[in-house]
């Protein structure tokens, strides 16, 4: 009994790390210079805060963001409703 509840303990100590799956978060923004809409979906951010900093390096500088969907279904709402 004592060896298997040792080995179980050594399998839960060997597991890597998974991280837990975030909902998506879809934005459509605008470059600096030009009139065509990107989309880039992002499933590593809890909330959106981070997005909307003048600082940030996700998205690229000066570019100005359009819309902001939390969950799954706006990235393919905001495919068809701005032709991307």
């Amino acid at each position: 009994m004592l060896k298997k509840t040792l080995e179980k303990v050594l399998q839960l100590l060997n597991m890597k790390y998974i991280p837990k799956k975030q909902t998506p978060i879809a934005v459509v923004y605008k470059k600096k210079s030009g009139s065509r809409y990107w989309l880039k979906v992002f499933t590593d951010l809890r909330c959106p805060d981070p997005l909307l900093g003048n600082r940030t390096s996700k998205l690229p500088y000066g570019c100005e963001i359009i819309e902001i969907g939390h969950g799954a279904a706006f990235a393919n709402k905001y495919k068809k409703k701005y032709n991307i």
